[in-house]
């Protein structure tokens, strides 16, 4: 399976690149000095920015996953016996940069899951395919993320995001002492109410839930 790269900025970088060039060919028309400088000046600003886009996106991305083994995108091939695990999770909150693939040996995010065309199911079945127990599908172990209701006057979601991934962290270790100390950050929430937030009954029914989870 190879995967395709999502050129999100390609069509930004174009639109920047002719507003240089636009720039430009105002500034060579400009009444007088001082705004051929300001056209000029944003002209090769543009012209700048729009290059550095542009050569992001162009640059040759290849991304391999077979019976073989991987293909990372700097070209670099790995034979599955190379590989202690590879991993699909997400960054910790409040990141946001979605989910990911990780390298162990290392520990080394070797693939951003929203670089690419694929979706996340059809990458996660190809590396369970080929990679086998070598494939550790954090995100699926975890179940669900929880959706609430954002409304007035509700828990701020950067702190409960944390503190769920931490739940969740603790549900995969099995570690006795990861697990009972989760089990009392559930219990006893640091939370702060925002302006905008999580529903806080539906937050706090779930946190029992996970609590209890982390007690049996």
């Amino acid at each position: 399976m190879e995967l395709q790269r999502r050129r999100r900025s390609l069509g930004l970088a174009v639109l920047v690149v002719v507003f240089g060039l636009v720039a430009l060919v105002c500034a060579w028309g400009a009444v007088n000095t001082a705004t051929r400088i300001v056209y000029a000046a944003c002209g090769v600003l543009a012209l700048l920015i729009g290059t550095v886009l542009m050569r992001d996106e162009l640059r040759p991305f290849r991304f391999v996953i077979n019976a073989d083994g991987l293909t990372l995108r700097d070209g670099t091939t790995l034979a599955w016996s190379q590989v202690d695990r590879i991993i699909l999770d997400e960054p910790t909150p409040p990141a946001t940069s979605g989910p990911h693939l990780i390298l162990q040996p290392g520990d080394r995010i070797v693939l951003k899951l929203d670089e690419v065309k694929q979706p996340q199911a059809q990458i996660a079945e190809a590396l369970q395919r080929y990679a086998g127990d070598r494939f550790d599908n954090r995100m699926a172990r975890r179940g669900d993320r929880a959706e609430f209701l954002v409304v007035l006057r509700g828990y701020e979601p950067g702190r409960v995001d944390n503190l769920l991934r931490r739940a969740g962290d603790a549900l995969l270790s099995g570690d006795p002492a990861q697990r009972a100390e989760a089990r009392e950050a559930l219990e006893n929430p640091d939370l702060l109410v925002a302006m905008r937030g999580y529903d806080r009954a539906q937050v706090d029914a779930h946190l029992r839930k996970l609590a209890a989870r982390l007690t049996d």
